[in-house]
């Protein structure tokens, strides 16, 4: 399969071509006296060929404008997304940094702050239970004393009072 660039080139050169051999037919033509009607056909076919190939001249100029133009949108993309992606990776431990807080502030232990860690990312009892090597009546166990601890309800009380004020 042909590329654009050189598919574009070798549509550019098909024109040139017929721009030439028509020039040189309305010369020869000329030169042995053909009639005018003939000669002006063929002039019609040279003047829309070049017609053609300077629209096709054209485009391409603009496109290569607007691939340069997107270039630069695409690099100051690039550089808002890295400035984004620190200002986000900033905001997450100072978040995390204020889970923590709050942990402290309902008095978890350290082993009821890596329970509520697992169940603010969603993780099942059990999967959090696996992840521990602990039974899953501990972390169960667990669990109940951060509810109670942070007055909720349930795991959907205790992952919606964190994300209130971010949503």
């Amino acid at each position: 399969m042909i590329d654009e660039v050189k598919w574009s080139f070798l549509i550019r050169l098909f024109f040139v071509l017929i721009v030439i051999t028509s020039v040189m037919d309305i010369t020869v033509d000329f030169a042995h006296g053909a009639n005018f009607l003939h000669m002006t056909q063929e002039a019609i076919v040279c003047v829309f060929a070049l017609s053609l190939l300077l629209m096709l001249f054209l485009n391409t100029r603009a496109q290569a404008r607007r691939n340069d133009q997107l270039l630069i949108e695409l690099e100051q993309a690039k550089v808002h997304s890295a400035q984004a992606s620190k200002e986000l990776v900033s905001a997450k431990r100072i978040f995390g940094d204020e889970i923590l807080k709050q942990f402290s502030i309902w008095g978890f232990t350290e082993s009821e702050s890596d329970i509520a860690l697992f169940t603010l990312k969603g993780f099942s009892a059990k999967e959090i239970a696996d992840y521990r090597n602990a039974s899953e009546k501990t972390v169960r166990n667990q669990l109940t004393s951060v509810y109670k601890k942070s007055e909720m309800t349930s795991k959907v009380a205790f992952i919606a009072w964190f994300m209130e004020g971010l949503i």
